[in-house]
């Protein structure tokens, strides 16, 4: 759960990077369109509809992703060990198990789909401020 949620964080942190930069090579763009009448929430929820977007095509790939590896674990184990022996990751003789336990908890699993969309979303936030409070004016004056 720490691991997940550190590798949630830094993909928060990573959607906020890009959509900022986004923010910042498009301010002539975000000038013209508030130029022309756009609201500021307007602009606002085109980059945290982004965000979500982000979010939810990284969610269901990963999910999915992540599903089908679980899942298919103890053959992709015994696939590795056919390669070479020594790609074997988990020594029988060493665990009280005969198989690598594979279980998929759907509540859990919805939980970090969900989660993560939701991080996205969060990471949207900043870019999608420093767009609304854009001038058009300002926007322009420097392009």
């Amino acid at each position: 759960t720490i691991l997940f949620g550190i590798i949630s964080l830094v993909a928060a942190v990573l959607v906020l990077c890009i959509l900022y930069m986004i923010v910042l090579q498009k301010t002539r763009d975000i000038g013209i369109i508030k130029a022309l009448g756009a609201s500021s929430s307007g602009v606002a929820s085109v980059f945290l509809l982004y965000g979500a977007a982000v979010g939810v095509v990284g969610a269901v790939v990963g999910g999915a992703l992540g599903y089908a590896i679980v899942v298919n674990i103890n053959q992709i184990q015994e696939g590795l060990i056919w390669i070479h022996p020594g790609l074997q990751v988990w020594d029988r003789s060493v665990y009280s198990f005969d198989e690598i336990p594979n279980t998929v908890q759907p509540v859990e699993f919805m939980v970090i789909v969900l989660s993560s969309i939701l991080l996205a979303v969060l990471g949207a936030v900043a870019a999608a401020v420093r767009a609304a409070r854009m001038h058009p004016v300002e926007a322009l004056r420097y392009e």
